[in-house]
């Protein structure tokens, strides 16, 4: 590597096992490690910023990676992660939704637009991620009208902001997925839309870093991607695949 992209998820006091607990002693620190490491590696000093847990300082960072990763019953104020245990989802389906796992889609689509539009992040994180625990259509179909229609939406909403679509291979890492996030098809929509993509291991180990990213990239070629954007020296720069 030459560049490498710190992006803690921001603080969320509902995730204290995955969120940085201090945002200024993260940024302090991964400070500390640019100067360590100049001249051997450029460090980029990123953070995830889930819907619900917004950064507090934006200006001190290089890029935010916004992501969702819970949907919140306001009548009870109860969090669930979408990406959590599967049990998780599927109480949020009942409690939440009334059993209706499309309209459980339906609502983290629309969350994953608004946060892309409120918050402008850089990069958009792992957008279809409520697809984690549906493995074999557990809870819906995804070829299903509705949510296709739903997820093609929300890109469109998110593409038209400008900012760069990550695709994602940690599903593929942790054995949740055969594919990356996007799937397939919100790729192809990218493609014909002319949006930027990023390959990103959203890697929580060091084994998991670079994971099958020769895979992904033949991927995108296969799709009609010409390019990919990468950060180097702090910059968001394209690069011919």
């Amino acid at each position: 590597f030459t560049d490498f992209g710190f992006s803690g998820h921001s603080y969320a006091p509902f995730d204290l096992d995955y969120s940085v607990k201090s945002e200024q002693h993260y940024v302090q620190e991964l400070r500390a490690l640019q100067k360590a490491y100049a001249g051997r590696l450029r460090i980029a000093v990123g953070m995830e910023a889930d819907w619900f847990a917004p950064v507090n300082d934006r200006a001190a960072l290089d890029y935010i990676i916004g992501s969702v990763h819970y949907l919140r019953d306001e009548a009870t104020g109860r969090d669930y992660a979408v990406d959590g245990a599967p049990e998780a989802l599927d109480a949020c389906v009942t409690q939440m939704f009334g059993g209706d796992a499309l309209a459980m889609a339906r609502a983290y689509y629309a969350l994953v637009a608004e946060n892309v539009r409120k918050y402008r992040p850089e990069i958009i994180g792992h957008f279809d991620l409520v697809k984690k625990n549906n493995c074999g259509g557990h809870l819906f179909d995804e070829a299903d009208p509705v949510y296709r229609t739903a997820a093609l939406e929300a890109l469109d909403a998110c593409a038209a902001t400008g900012a760069v679509f990550e695709v994602n291979t940690g599903g593929m890492f942790r054995g949740y997925c055969g594919e990356p996030y996007p799937s397939r098809f919100l790729l192809e929509a990218l493609r014909k839309s002319g949006a930027r993509v990023t390959v990103n291991a959203d890697a929580h180990c060091t084994e998991a870093v670079r994971f099958r990213f020769d895979e992904t990239l033949a991927l995108l070629r296969d799709i009609g991607f010409t390019a990919v954007t990468v950060l180097e020296d702090g910059m968001f720069v394209e690069k011919p695949l």
